[in-house]
């Protein structure tokens, strides 16, 4: 006969979830709910919190058997944000250690936890103890909490991450922290170590899952010293890597290079940097002193033929602009000047033109985010040294194309040795490298009223050309900053200006090698070479010319690339301005008359009419300028504002006289055929302009980014009455290019600039603290 006795107690150890839980509302709940109470003594409360503790250690996961409560319990969950704030250590810590495991076993549970908001503030206040257990602990639960995206969410959000970001800031020194992969080599890790790693590896984790416009929240003076701190880190493990690769352990730094960069890139995209320009000042530093200077400049030689600002040499001293810059290299010898710009370089990866969103671009560069300098998209280190039978010299480069360069010492000797060699190192993206540059780069941004301004630095050793001859897809401003240059510049034969990513033509018999116009360059002289125009420099020094500085008989300049992206040139313009009077149209339209008609029919017309006006900039120069209607122009400026006007009224013009349906509807006509909407892509910049929800009823929006569906639509309602659709076209053009309101269009004009200067300059914000400019 069997044991009666035992059969219950077998039958104890299988109560149901209900059962237990009924237990712990019974039997635990009170003794957990006395240790978190106000205590008469400190015997009272060291006995509660010893109880508790014990409590809180049987809820942990034991193995074989499984955890004896999950999910945790309703009560148990309630009183978490009291336990997580016990003055007792081993309450705090083992609480934060039970929803760590209950997170483990359930991701449902680790959402749920994380999303309490009581919870959250409970564990902000664990990680600010002073306790290292306690914050270890809760850096754990915060890291278990994470394991799915929405309990990254929403502890990102929390005020766990400032409490976070304020236990990092007050490290002193991160000697203790080590690298991943490598740091498997040291023999064992101390405890204050493990808690660093453990801290930082949180840190990341944790900025890495906050959404940008919280991020913006954060206090700059915290956010400032925890990228100083991540920059550190960052900088050993990205030394390390070069060494031996090793186990990594659990108690080592976890954090992947790239994604410690990220986190620094993240933190400083909107801090505020000192070293800021009024456009103002560049203004008088490139154009001279007047405001009339500027204006002169703008309506004979923009985009139209080369100017040259010669400055005096004995007013350098005074130019603070050209002082700062100059002074932000080491100009002593040419290796000195080469380590100034060429140490410590991470690659800055293209952000797609019309990509707004930094947060996709993160998305797409995650992986590769601080990764070494990569030839040809980084740095070119090129020389000319033979002229063909066209005048047309071969260039050579030192390195193959794509090479990456992980030793960052390797690389800088090895561009010591090319310049000895005759070849020329050219780095592009000095805005993202130099806090000075980038100043001089958004200034001269604002004064042209355009997104950003690129900047690449030139450094040359005597008799000696680097790139070939060649054009340009953008306006250049070259800065001589040491020795001088002879620059050799041919008139543009097109009257039409290339356009930015356009395919580039040969430079047969568009120079004439008898003809172009000579300059020499001396130190503090700017020149402006208008986009298509063809040209070449080298240095030129002549024999028995004695200099007293050894790096002088080389050159280094700087070029300030002012690209004309689409939505800024006046095509971008009409095409806001058409885009604008429609959205009118649709909030003055009336439903049920033949007028309506019409207006239902309004966006379909508006996309043929979009497309005409592409087809018309392949003829008429003026769609291809650049707009400059938000320029911050000098209050003097009225010529220049009026012109402004004068240009869009001719473009109306031009557009009701020459834009055509014909060739509009056949383009179209091709694109749907085929299914290829590729000819269309340049529309998917219009999709950051606003658009009416609905019309009478139904969508009116247009999907500028997928616009197949809408082409077919519009064929359709042009296939009955081919005739009849062309009157109507012809109308729908003439009643815009009549109506249309050129104020409108420029407040849309700018609020689509501030978006686009908001997402370039995040940009640049973090790619300059990578390369250890934190902003203050």
């Amino acid at each position: 006969m069997g044991n009666p006795d035992g059969a219950r107690k077998k039958k104890r150890r299988k109560r149901s979830g209900g059962e237990a839980a009924a237990s712990f509302d019974r039997d635990v709940f009170p003794i957990l709910l006395a240790a978190v109470a106000p205590a008469t003594g400190p015997n009272q409360r060291a006995s509660s919190a010893a109880t508790a503790a014990r409590l809180l250690r049987r809820l942990l996961p034991r193995s074989p058997p499984p955890p004896p409560l999950s999910p945790l319990p309703g009560p148990l969950v309630a009183l978490l944000p009291l336990l997580l704030t016990s003055s007792s250590h081993s309450v705090a810590a083992l609480s934060c250690e039970v929803m760590g495991a209950a997170a483990l076993q359930s991701m449902e549970a680790g959402e749920a936890l994380a999303s309490d908001g009581g919870i959250a503030s409970g564990l902000a206040r664990a990680l600010g103890s002073g306790s290292q257990r306690v914050a270890e602990a809760a850096c754990n639960a915060v890291m278990d909490l994470s394991a799915s995206s929405i309990g990254r969410e929403h502890l990102s959000g929390s005020p766990v991450l400032p409490r976070l970001l304020y236990l990092f800031s007050q490290v002193e020194s991160i000697s203790g922290a080590v690298g991943g992969g490598s740091t498997g080599c040291q023999a064992r890790v101390s405890e204050p170590s493990k808690c660093l790693n453990l801290i930082i590896d949180t840190v990341v984790l944790m900025v890495n899952s906050c959404k940008v416009d919280k991020l913006h929240n954060l206090q700059q003076e915290l956010v400032r010293k925890v990228m100083h701190l991540l920059y550190e880190v960052w900088s050993k493990v990205r030394l390390l890597q070069s060494s031996a690769d090793c186990s990594n352990g659990k108690d080592q730094l976890q954090s992947r290079p790239y994604e410690i960069s990220e986190a620094i890139f993240r933190l400083s995209m909107d801090l505020a940097y000192p070293a800021h320009l009024e456009p103002d000042e560049v203004r008088k530093s490139f154009f001279g002193q007047t405001e009339s200077d500027f204006e002169k400049f703008a309506l004979m030689y923009w985009e139209n033929s080369p100017y040259l600002y010669r400055k005096k040499q004995s007013g350098l001293e005074g130019d603070a602009v050209f002082t700062a810059l100059h002074n932000a290299f080491d100009l002593r010898t040419p290796d000195a000047i080469i380590e100034s710009f060429i140490q410590d370089l991470v690659s800055c990866p293209a952000i797609a033109s019309d990509e707004l969103n930094i947060n996709s671009f993160l998305d797409e560069v995650h992986d590769s985010l601080g990764a070494a300098v990569k030839y040809r998209q980084d740095v070119r280190v090129v020389r000319t040294p033979d002229q063909t039978s066209t005048g047309s010299g071969i260039e050579e480069h030192f390195f193959d194309d794509g090479t990456v360069f992980p030793d960052a010492t390797a690389f800088v000797e090895k561009c010591k040795g090319a310049i000895r060699n005759g070849f020329s190192i050219a780095l592009r993206g000095m805005e993202f490298r130099s806090e000075k540059v980038a100043a001089i780069a958004s200034a001269l941004a604002d004064l042209f009223g355009q997104p950003s301004v690129g900047a690449n630095i030139y450094f040359s050793p005597p008799r000696s050309q680097g790139l070939a001859r060649h054009y340009d897809d953008h306006c250049v401003l070259v800065w001589q900053l040491l020795g001088r240059k002879k620059w050799k510049i041919w008139p543009n034969t097109k009257s039409i200006l290339p356009r930015l990513y356009e395919p580039f033509h040969s430079l047969d018999g568009l120079v004439d090698d008898r003809g172009g116009r000579v300059e020499v360059l001396r130190e503090g002289d700017i020149m402006y070479v208008p986009r298509g125009h063809v040209h070449e420099a080298c240095t030129d020094i002549d024999e028995g010319e004695s200099e007293v500085n050894a790096s002088a008989n080389y050159s280094l300049h700087l070029t300030l690339a002012i690209e004309v992206e689409l939505p800024f040139e006046w095509e971008g313009f009409t095409h806001i301005a058409l885009h604008c009077w429609l959205e009118e149209q649709k909030l003055v339209g009336s439903s049920g008359s033949v007028e309506s008609r019409m207006e239902e029919q309004a966006p379909l017309f508006a996309l043929l009419l979009h497309v005409a006006i592409r087809l018309l900039s392949d003829k008429d120069p003026t769609l291809r300028k650049t707009c400059m209607v938000a320029a911050k122009l000098p209050s003097s400026s009225k010529s220049v504002r009026s012109s402004h006007r004068s240009i869009f009224d001719e473009i109306l013009d031009n557009i009701d006289r020459n834009c055509g349906f014909e060739d509009a509807l056949r383009s179209v006509e091709l694109a749907v055929k085929e299914r290829n909407d590729e000819p269309f892509q340049w529309m998917c910049w219009l999709r950051h302009l606003p658009q009416q929800q609905q019309q009478h009823g139904r969508s009116s929006r247009i999907g500028f980014c997928d616009v197949l569906g809408p082409l077919e639509e519009l064929l359709d309602m042009f296939s009955s009455d081919r005739e009849r659709a062309s009157a109507d076209f012809a109308d729908f053009k003439s009643r815009f290019c009549r109506r249309a309101m050129y104020d409108d269009a420029c407040s849309e004009f700018e609020a689509l600039l501030v978006l686009y200067r908001a997402g370039r300059t995040r940009y640049a914000k973090g790619m300059l603290a990578l390369h250890g400019k934190h902003g203050g």
